[in-house]
């Protein structure tokens, strides 16, 4: 039975590449095999195939020819080569035989018209194939120098609106108000958005109204998990307009670039360097956490791990604030490695002692 790529990735057929990504992430760390590792044969196989489902939708959908393809003649036209076997040759005069399937896919016909086979075949491992999104996903994010804005991004989005949440006053709410804005931006640590807390801010003012003070302090209360680009309001606390109607003063939440850590919506990736001895031999790794009180996540790594290696630690990740329903509970941690190769030449001895060690390995 022919599969739904769509459907396996939870996304619209006219879904962009921004909507593709973030749905393949979310679903990939859902089904990743160490969030199943401790539960029974037949729901760690379930989460083994689906996983790999995700990789292979995304493979798809994420590339224009094979999407084409595959949205013309489905699953069974994209992994024959083109359209699939038909009993009215007119309905195929479209498909070149030979010369290239729809966009250039490159697929090839045999003498009769119909696909040899040539089309497409999911041949990454899936493990693989999810840490090469996640490295190239973190360095997106790292070449901005701070983690950006969900939606659009930028500074427009920050002084103007779109920002991921908004609050009055304290309180969620969903529309803004006619009334002139004043924005300032907040730089925020990841450790503030990961515990929580309190800032006074102090607002100098023009005022018209007689008594109306020129400065006033406001709390801002940060929510654990509160996210880069919430907006926070405070209705009539600005500069008078006229007698008795104020600016909003909107503070709008930046997130400062983390030492250790990358955020991407309520997960948190983590890079680990190590040896090449260390990565083929094992290692023990510690990584210390964003709460307040000193907690120290261990590593012990067994078994082999390469540039393409992930860990996936469930609730490990920044606390959830928007979803009522997952209330007090967190994101996931999510790990990738990179091995340091020696930069020079090895012995002939240690050359030899290597070949030896991996041979008996083989």
């Amino acid at each position: 039975m022919a599969r739904d790529y769509y459907e396996i990735l939870g996304v619209p057929k006219d879904a962009k590449d921004d909507e593709l990504k973030k749905a393949y992430k979310k679903m990939a760390v859902k089904w990743h095999p160490d969030k199943h590792a401790s539960k029974s044969e037949s729901e760690k196989k379930e989460a083994e195939e689906k996983f790999k489902q995700m990789a292979e939708a995304f493979d798809v959908l994420s590339d224009s020819e094979k999407r084409a393809v595959y949205d013309r003649y489905g699953e069974e036209g994209l992994k024959a080569g083109g359209p699939p076997p038909s009993s009215h040759p007119e309905e195929q005069q479209h498909f070149k035989p030979g010369g290239g399937g729809p966009m250039g896919s490159g697929f090839t016909g045999g003498p009769s018209g119909h696909p040899t086979g040539a089309g497409y075949k999911f041949r990454s491992d899936p493990s693989e194939f999810f840490a090469s999104f996640t490295r190239a996903s973190n360095e997106r994010q790292r070449s901005f120098g701070e983690t950006p804005f969900e939606g659009r991004g930028g500074l427009e989005e920050m002084l103007f609106g779109g920002g991921t949440d908004a609050y009055h006053n304290g309180n969620q709410r969903h529309r803004r108000s006619a009334v002139p804005e004043r924005c300032c931006s907040v730089s925020c640590s990841l450790e503030d958005l990961y515990r929580g807390r309190t800032r006074k801010m102090k607002v100098t003012r023009k005022s018209i109204t007689p008594g109306r003070p020129t400065e006033k302090i406001l709390e801002l209360t940060i929510r654990p998990g509160f996210k880069a680009g919430t907006r926070m309001t405070f209705s009539g606390e600005g500069d008078e307009i006229e007698k008795g109607v104020a600016e909003n003063v909107v503070f709008v939440l930046r997130e400062v670039k983390h030492d250790r850590f990358v955020r991407e919506g309520d997960d948190l990736h983590y890079e680990c360097r190590v040896s090449l001895a260390d990565a083929l031999c094992g290692f023990t790794h510690d990584i210390e956490m964003l709460d307040e009180k000193v907690r120290i996540k261990r590593l012990n790594q067994k078994v082999p791990v390469s540039n393409l290696t992930t860990k996936v630690l469930p609730g490990e990740g920044m606390p959830v604030s928007k979803n009522s329903q997952r209330t007090g509970q967190k994101g996931d941690l999510i790990i990738s490695f990179v091995v340091d190769f020696p930069t020079s030449e090895l012995s002939e001895a240690q050359k030899k002692g290597v070949r030896a060690a991996l041979s008996e390995n083989a």
